[in-house]
C-alpha cells in the first residue's frame, strides 16, 4: 500500500501541467465555408437512440443532423423553443397534443409529417421490448405509453401517468426526428445509424470508423441556409496533436482542451479559446456490487471525503470553473437548494470511515482511457495520490478503449460525465444514476430507497413534491449510500480560428444553424 503525503499531494496538483511548445506559421486560409473539427473520439453510429451514440461527442455530431420537435432557449431563462412543432398543450400532463410545422423537409427532400413523429417514438423502433432503441428510449422517455398521428400534422402522446417534464424530454438528444420511410429502407439498424435521414440543418455524406464523419449543409433546411457548405469531424485522441492541428492550420476548431494548452493556443492572434462551465457534470463511479472491497458504503464515503476539489479546480483548472451543489444546478429552479454544501473535503473523517470499515489496504483500481475529458489523465493521478495519502490502496490502470475500463470485472472506479440537456434533474441525475440507467443495469450499485423517490421525481406535479425527492436522492448520492460524485462542472474548452465568431451551447453542444455563427 502506497501512502503519500499532504505535501506530495500538492506537489503533484502544481506539477499536473502541460508544457507549451513553438507554434509554427497558420496555415493559409481559403475562405470556403468548410469546416474542419478534430475531436477526440468519434462514434459513427448516428441514431440518437444507438447505444453507441450516447456520448458526449455523438451529441455533438448529432446536433447538426438532426431537429427536435422543440428545443431549450437558454439565453430566455431556459424557455421551451418551437423547433419541428410549433406548439403542445396538455390538461392534465398524461395527453400531449402537439401541432408540427408545415412544409419542413428530410434531407431526401421528402416532407416530415405525423406519420414520421409517431414512427420515431413508435414501437417499431422505441416503444416496444425489442425495438432497436428500446434501452435509450427507456432511459429520455420512461412514461411514454404511446404515439399516435392525428391527421397530417397534428401527433398525440400519452405516457403511463403524469410527467411534468415531458414537454423539455422533447428536447433532449433521444428526440431527434428521422425519417419512417429512410429507416425502413436500410436493412439493418446499425446499416441506418451510419447513413440516417434527419430533417436537421446538415446532412450526413460519409462515415469511416476511427477516421471522419463529413456532413453537407441540407438546401432545403427549414430554419434558412445553414451557414456553412460543409463540416467534417476528425479523430485526433491526443490533446497535444489537436493543438498542433490548429496552430498548423489543419483544423478550424478542436475540442476538449486543458487549460495548460490555452497559452500555446492564445499566442497566436489569429488563434482564440471558447467555452468554460457547462450544465453537465464531471463524475466518478464506483462499482458497489461486483467490488468487494466498494461494497461498504464507507468506503465509497471516505472516497469521496478524501477528494480536494477545491485545490484541482484552482490548479489544473485556474479557478476559470466551479463546484456544483453536489449533482444540481440552479436552471433546476424550484427544485434547486441553494443551501446544499459543495462535497465535502474531509481527510480525517475518511481516516475514521475507514477504521470503522475495518479497511485492511486492499488494493482498488481506478481504470481510465486517460484522455477523453479533459485533464482526465492528470486529474486521475491527483485522485489517486489523495486517495492513497488517507491510506487508501489506489492503484491507476490505463485502459485502451471504454470497453475494457467498463466490461471488465470488478470494474473498482471509472471516470465518467453525466450530460444535462434540459434544465431538470431529470436529464441528468435519473438518466445517469436511476433505476433504468445505464449505470444500474449493468450492475454497478442500486439503492431501493432512491429508486422509490426516483419515482416522485419524474411523475409528481407539485413542485415541492419533487423538491422533497430529489433532495432525499441527493442525501443518499452524497452521505448514504454513495454510488460515486461529482467532482466539479464539465468543463469544455474549444480552440479555434479567432475569425470565425462562435461559441459552444451552455450544454457544450456544438450547434451551427442560422443565427449561430457571427458575419
Amino acid at each position: 500500500m502506497v501512502v503519500q503525503s499532504r505535501r506530495t499531494v500538492l506537489k503533484l496538483i502544481g506539477g499536473a501541467s502541460l508544457l507549451p511548445y513553438a507554434m509554427p506559421a497558420l496555415a493559409q486560409q481559403t475562405g470556403r465555408k468548410a469546416l474542419r473539427i478534430a475531436m477526440q473520439d468519434l462514434r459513427t453510429e448516428l441514431d440518437p437512440l444507438h447505444t453507441r451514440a450516447t456520448a458526449l461527442v455523438g451529441f455533438r455530431v448529432l446536433e447538426s443532423v438532426y431537429d427536435k420537435l422543440f428545443g431549450i432557449d437558454y439565453k430566455n431563462g431556459g424557455a421551451l423553443r418551437p423547433m419541428l412543432a410549433v406548439a403542445i398543450e396538455t390538461a392534465d400532463n398524461v395527453v400531449f397534443k402537439v401541432r408540427l410545422r408545415q412544409g419542413v423537409k428530410f434531407h431526401d427532400g421528402q416532407e416530415l409529417t405525423a406519420e414520421d413523429v409517431a414512427f420515431t417514438f413508435g414501437p417499431e423502433r422505441m416503444l416496444e421490448k425489442g425495438a432497436p432503441g428500446y434501452s435509450v428510449g427507456q432511459i429520455t422517455f420512461p412514461m411514454l405509453a404511446e404515439v399516435k398521428a392525428v391527421d397530417r400534422y397534428n401527433v398525440e402522446f400519452k405516457t403511463r401517468a403524469p410527467d411534468p417534464v415531458f414537454a423539455k424530454r422533447l428536447t433532449s438528444y433521444g428526440g431527434g426526428i428521422v425519417s419512417k420511410a429512410a429507416f425502413l429502407k436500410a436493412a439493418n439498424f446499425d446499416q441506418w445509424a451510419r447513413s440516417p435521414v434527419g430533417a436537421g440543418p446538415y446532412r450526413v455524406v460519409e462515415t469511416v470508423e476511427n477516421s471522419r464523419i463529413r456532413l453537407e449543409a441540407h438546401p432545403d433546411y427549414w430554419g434558412g441556409r445553414p451557414p456553412l457548405d460543409s463540416i467534417e469531424f476528425r479523430l485526433v485522441r491526443e490533446p497535444a496533436a489537436r493543438v498542433a492541428g490548429l496552430r498548423a492550420g489543419d483544423f478550424d476548431i478542436i475540442t476538449t482542451i486543458a487549460p495548460d494548452q490555452f497559452d500555446s493556443i492564445t499566442v497566436d492572434p489569429r488563434l482564440d479559446v471558447v467555452g468554460g462551465d457547462t450544465m453537465s457534470f464531471r463524475t466518478v463511479q464506483y462499482d458497489a456490487i461486483t467490488n468487494p472491497v466498494l461494497k461498504d458504503p464507507r468506503i465509497r464515503r471516505a472516497l469521496n471525503l478524501s477528494i480536494d476539489r477545491e485545490g484541482m479546480v484552482k490548479s489544473i483548472w485556474h479557478g476559470r470553473i466551479s463546484i456544483p451543489r453536489s449533482h444540481q444546478q440552479p436552471a433546476y429552479g424550484a427544485l434547486y437548494n441553494a443551501d446544499r454544501p459543495v462535497p465535502a473535503y474531509d481527510p480525517a473523517l475518511a481516516k475514521t470511515l475507514l477504521k470503522e470499515a475495518g479497511y485492511k489496504g486492499e488494493k482498488i483500481v481506478f481504470k481510465t482511457v486517460g484522455d477523453y475529458y479533459t485533464a482526465e489523465l492528470a486529474e486521475t493521478q491527483i485522485m489517486a495520490a489523495m486517495w492513497n495519502a488517507v491510506g487508501l490502496n489506489v492503484e491507476i490502470q490505463r485502459k485502451e478503449n471504454w470497453a475494457q475500463v467498463q466490461e471488465e470485472v470488478p470494474r473498482f472506479i471509472n471516470n465518467s460525465s453525466d450530460g444535462t440537456y434540459f434544465p431538470d434533474p431529470a436529464a441528468s441525475f435519473v438518466t445517469r444514476w436511476g433505476s433504468a440507467s445505464g449505470f444500474q443495469k449493468n450492475g454497478y450499485w442500486k439503492n431501493e430507497r432512491f429508486n422509490e423517490l426516483e419515482k416522485t421525481l419524474i411523475s409528481a406535479v407539485d413542485p415541492k413534491e419533487r423538491r422533497r425527492a430529489y433532495q432525499e436522492m441527493l442525501d443518499i448520492f452524497d452521505q448514504v449510500d454513495p454510488p460515486g460524485t461529482v467532482l466539479h462542472s464539465l468543463a469544455e474548452f474549444f480552440g479555434k480560428r479567432s475569425d470565425f465568431k462562435w461559441s459552444p451551447t451552455p450544454t457544450g453542444l456544438l450547434d451551427f444553424r442560422p443565427g449561430t455563427i457571427a458575419s
